[in-house]
């Protein structure tokens, strides 16, 4: 199958559908099962490096933190060099840095390699994002953007599943676990350079920090982008705050471990199913923010009811089900609202995605712990405050009317 050139030609080439399956597939090696992973095997790299509760968070937050300051930059590098030079470059880096984890001897040499990886991880769907953009027009953007999060959501629970279960004991350890995901994202690395028909990006001037400052001032004069990034902003902060916060919550009101870290998994079930669906349904209905409007209020009212769930079981699942369904999409949609924004020009794009990540980190690296800090008034106090993040989304994707 030739694999077109052009930008022009690519929208109506039947090798999007291979762009398309290596981008599910990058998502699933590079994004979903490690990260997963990760927190998986937690319980014996702590052990293995004698570890505590607060550097176990430090390392695990190390990334979204690093997202705040790495997106838009890494965005921004995206558009200078073009999809294919960026993506083989960062999933040989983002791989290199992985395997460096498996050697780290101590919580100040595993940290230094995290936050190597950290700077290249949270850039890389912004890459998956932006190829989607070009390979496929937007009568099928949405349906593209879902089978991407599927890989996304498909690996997240089973890299939580067998990453401490199965490759552990088979490989012989944590070590070897995070060396076997470096060097899945270097194989990757290698089948986009294959795989990816070459393109001359565009470079007007060299790249330097006025660049960058000129990009940052067009992008921010998008009212669209403003409203996605700061619905963005509340939902992930909203749905970050309910994954960290909801095995310990269960616990501490007496659900047994077996039954405490049911409801998760339950959450990305739900988000697995909807995924695709959900998104597709934005390419029939050709509006995008009225499904992410039902996504964040599902999540909201997911949120709110485990205010009044209590230790009723079957109303903890019915509150993850329901507020696990959009997730997925949700993101799924943003990024392809983003690359969608009226009057935005391909060139920016990635510095346009790497605005929105910026906020999405943000949000997910500060209303988990703000919410958190409300467990000494009560136990299902931070859902309250996860609640008011989410109708924040909500009314921010409600609050645009018209087009740039």
């Amino acid at each position: 199958m030739l694999a077109p050139s052009n930008l022009r030609d690519r929208r109506h080439s039947p090798y999007r559908w291979v762009i398309l399956a290596l981008v599910s597939l990058s998502g699933f090696v590079t994004m979903g099962f490690p990260i997963a992973g990760l927190s998986a095997l937690f319980s014996e790299i702590a052990a293995s490096l004698d570890l505590d509760l607060i550097q176990i968070g430090v390392i695990w937050g190390v990334g979204m933190v690093m997202g705040i300051f790495t997106a838009f930059v890494g965005g921004s590098l995206i558009d200078y060099f073009g999809t294919r030079r960026a993506l083989v470059f960062m999933c040989l880096a983002a791989g290199v840095c992985s395997a460096l984890r498996g050697l780290a001897v101590d919580f100040w040499s595993l940290l230094l390699f995290s936050f190597l990886h950290g700077t290249l991880q949270p850039v890389l769907p912004l890459n998956f994002v932006k190829l989607n953009r070009e390979w496929f027009a937007s009568r099928q953007l949405g349906f593209a953007a879902g089978i991407m999060a599927l890989g996304f959501a498909l690996g997240a629970m089973l890299g939580s599943r067998y990453s401490a279960t199965l490759l552990s004991p088979l490989l012989g350890g944590w070590r070897a676990v995070l060396i076997a995901f470096g060097l899945s994202s270097i194989v990757l690395a290698v089948l986009w350079a294959l795989l990816h028909p070459p393109v001359a990006p565009a470079r007007s001037r060299s790249l330097d920090l006025r660049l960058l400052a000129s990009k940052a001032r067009r992008v921010a004069g998008f009212r669209e982008l403003w409203t996605i990034a700061l619905a963005v902003f509340g939902a992930v902060g909203m749905v970050q705050g309910i994954l960290g916060y909801v095995p310990t919550y269960l616990r501490e009101i007496g659900w047994a471990p077996v039954d405490a870290d049911s409801a998760i998994p339950l959450f990305f079930l739900a988000s697995l199913i909807g995924v695709v669906p959900i998104s597709h349904l934005s390419d029939r209905l050709r509006n995008r923010r009225q499904v992410m409007i039902f996504g964040t209020s599902m999540m909201t009212l997911g949120t709110l009811l485990m205010v009044f769930a209590g230790d009723n079981y079957w109303a903890v699942m019915l509150a993850m089900a329901v507020g696990g369904l959009c997730f997925d999409s949700f993101m799924a949609l943003m990024g392809a609202s983003i690359t969608e924004v009226h009057g935005l020009d391909m060139t920016l794009v990635g510095s346009a995605l790497g605005f929105g990540g910026m906020l999405q980190n943000l949000g997910g690296s500060l209303l988990p712990p703000l919410g958190n800090t409300l467990s000494v008034i009560s136990l299902n106090a931070p859902f309250l405050l996860w609640t008011a993040a989410g109708v924040f989304a909500t009314l921010a994707l409600l609050s645009y009317r018209g087009r740039d």
